[in-house]
């Protein structure tokens, strides 16, 4: 009897011990601790949207520009074809808006180097050298998301200075056609531009050049119609504001 009753008493005694913190941890009434959220602050301004000025080096080729002559006389003969080729660089600035994925803006470049050709045929000889071209260009494109870069399109007009001539006493008449004009041309391409920083990025470009025809004669009487266009391929940087 003594053994039960001691046994009694102490489960009694435990189960007296155990009764508060059990209704503590089913309480109700136990105060709720939120944890704070941090705010991040983001800046939602498009990345590619702003000023931007730049440069780029490359090379022009194929540039196809038959030289035909028309004498005096209504008489014409062929000399062959300038294929004006040659390293070229030019300046640039401009400025991108950007809607969503979506970026276009304007771009103005001064261009100049060494493209250029000779001819000699027939006891004829000529050269044709491009000096410097002014450009305005609409550039239009997609930024991936992969990469965040642009691929885009471009449209735009030039106007070039070139130095053209003809000369000789070959076996069809004398000519001495020897100018330096200039003239207006259409620009197509495309390209792609990927950032190296927040600020600088790397281009790639391909363009069609076409500057129209043009007649060009000497105090002879002799014409001939300049032709000139290039394909080029560039690369180059530009800076962000």
């Amino acid at each position: 009897m003594l053994r039960c009753s001691f046994l009694a008493k102490t489960l009694a005694s435990v189960s007296v011990l155990l009764a508060p913190h059990v209704a503590m941890a089913g309480s109700l009434s136990d105060p709720v601790i939120e944890t704070p959220v941090e705010t991040i602050a983001t800046d939602w301004r498009p990345f590619w949207e702003g000023a931007y000025i730049g440069g780029t080096l490359g090379y022009n080729f194929s540039g196809g520009d038959r030289i035909g002559v028309t004498q005096t006389s209504g008489g014409q003969f062929n000399l062959g074809e300038y294929e004006n080729s040659g390293w070229a660089g030019s300046l640039r600035a401009g400025y991108r808006w950007q809607l969503d994925r979506w970026v276009f803006g304007p771009e103005i470049a001064i261009e100049g180097g060494q493209v250029e050709d000779t001819f000699t045929s027939a006891g004829y000889s000529g050269t044709t050298t491009l000096n410097h071209a002014m450009s305005l260009r609409l550039k239009a494109g997609y930024v991936w998301p992969v990469l965040n870069s642009i691929v885009y399109g471009t449209v735009g007009v030039s106007r070039a200075e070139f130095d053209y001539s003809v000369m000789g006493a070959g076996s069809s008449g004398p000519l001495a056609i020897n100018q330096t004009y200039a003239t207006n041309g259409y620009i197509l391409g495309v390209g792609i531009e990927q950032p190296l920083t927040k600020r600088l990025s790397i281009t790639g470009e391909y363009e069609f050049m076409n500057y129209g025809k043009d007649t060009l004669s000497d105090g002879l009487g002799n014409t001939t119609i300049a032709t000139p266009l290039f394909h080029s391929v560039k690369v180059g940087l530009n800076l962000r504001f």
